[in-house]
């Protein structure tokens, strides 16, 4: 039991600072003398514990390292390259569901309802929270009427709470992107009546829903401030005694600050590092 708690620390450890070399990586890409002229692969200096940047998955970048008899891949993703719980149109979080979570009809109808009334403080479980902005963490998702653990658990490492932005396709990780065969067009979203959404212009744009007031503005406000400096960064890690394991590090771009650090789950075919 020590041993594994030991592994574990050793991992999210290992997360938070590989997701923080990766975008300094990233960051310093353009000016690197050993990049390719089509930008897709780079060295860099440090070979000895760095190897090629490529452009997988929908992934701003990916590259590896090796540290001290551990290997890491890292692979980045601006936030909205994730369904945002504070932004996400039906469209999207029907497709989120039915897709990914695997929702009958029914569900998915009752669980994109819950979502909109829950981060409009429109439901039971959120109505009476103080300094509420909305989703705060994936796990709040349980707290909306009508999600069972099963959906939860197969939806998690797909959604974000830190930008109120529509999805950008072309950005997600495979197994999102799977989810909208039609491309990013049918993410596009308008504001509707009684927070329902429509098709619209495609735009990057915070969700109110329902009653405008002081809280919804503020919220908005707030997202437009924060638009494009979340970055998730997943870690496919290889310890030195040969544990595997998987985390996403949301970091605040701006202040190259880590916001969290969560385990993903067992990693969809396709979507592994380990190949």
């Amino acid at each position: 039991m020590a041993e594994q708690r030991l592994s574990e620390a050793q991992s999210d450890a290992l997360a938070r600072g590989v997701a923080m070399l990766a975008l300094r990586d990233e960051a310093l890409a353009p000016f690197a003398d050993e990049a390719e002229p089509d930008g897709n692969e780079s060295t860099g200096r440090n070979s000895d514990n760095r190897t090629n940047n490529k452009r997988v998955d929908g992934a701003l970048s990916s590259r590896r390292y090796e540290l001290d008899g551990h290997v890491a891949i890292a692979t980045v993703h601006p936030a909205s390259g994730f369904v945002s719980l504070n932004g996400a149109s039906g469209y999207e979080l029907g497709r989120l569901f039915s897709e990914l979570g695997g929702a009958s009809k029914s569900e998915v109808d009752a669980l994109v309802q819950g979502v909109m009334d829950y981060r409009n403080q429109r439901s039971a479980n959120s109505a009476g929270l103080q300094d509420f902005m909305g989703f705060r963490s994936r796990e709040e998702l349980l707290s909306v009427s009508g999600m069972r653990k099963a959906i939860y658990d197969r939806v998690k490492d797909y959604v974000q709470p830190y930008e109120a932005t529509t999805l950008n396709v072309a950005r997600a990780p495979n197994a999102l992107r799977s989810a909208f065969p039609n491309g990013p067009s049918q993410t596009a979203v308008a504001s509707g009546r009684d927070g329902v959404r429509t098709g619209g212009p495609s735009r990057a744009a915070p969700a109110v829903d329902g009653l405008v007031t002081f809280e919804s503005v503020n919220r908005q406000r707030a997202a437009v401030m924060a638009a494009n400096t979340v970055m998730g960064v997943s870690v496919d890690i290889r310890l030195a005694n040969g544990q595997q394991t998987a985390y996403r590090v949301w970091v605040a771009g701006d202040e190259q600050r880590v916001l969290r650090s969560e385990r993903l789950a067992v990693r969809r075919k396709g979507e592994g590092a380990w190949r």
